[in-house]
């Protein structure tokens, strides 16, 4: 899981009903296609980044000014704001419009814990270091079973 630069941004925004409160409200998330494999989004969590995501220069520098500055708030820093701050350099959500959703992120803010913002970027950090070590285990393992095939090999001729 990782970002690529891009010249031309292809991400769009998408969204899908939030179950739990019986689709009174969206989650946003950024992807290229509708589906939520190569998707970025911002949660009570953090950033999370699924799959390899394509971004402009600017919309990675958008990206870690929002979890540098920003502190998981379904109210005043959702996963909408998210999503229009960083293609568009908006902070901002249209779900604050309408009374039942507005309803619906008082009733989840007082249930669900925020992220601090330390916490965006240690759990964003954790993330990346470990996907790190992870292929580096892999290539190792892949290392090893060449050598040892070539071991056997040698020994058998």
């Amino acid at each position: 899981m990782s970002f690529v630069i891009v010249e031309f941004s292809q991400l769009k925004i998408c969204k899908i009903s939030i179950r739990e409160i019986l689709g009174f409200a969206e989650h946003y998330y950024l992807s290229e296609t509708s589906g939520l494999d190569d998707s970025v989004d911002w949660n009570v969590n953090g950033i999370e980044l699924r799959g390899v995501v394509r971004v402009t220069r600017d919309e990675l520098d958008r990206i870690n000014k929002f979890i540098s500055a920003a502190k998981y708030n379904i109210s005043i820093n959702n996963c909408e704001h998210f999503a229009n701050y960083v293609l568009y350099g908006i902070n901002l959500s249209s779900q604050q419009h309408t009374w039942w959703k507005c309803l619906s992120a008082d009733v989840i803010s007082l249930l669900q814990p925020a992220q601090s913002i330390s916490g965006n970027y240690n759990s964003f950090m954790s993330q990346q270091i470990a996907e790190v070590l992870n292929e580096n285990l892999r290539q190792v393992k892949v290392d090893k079973a060449n050598q040892d095939r070539i071991e056997f090999w040698k020994n058998r001729d």
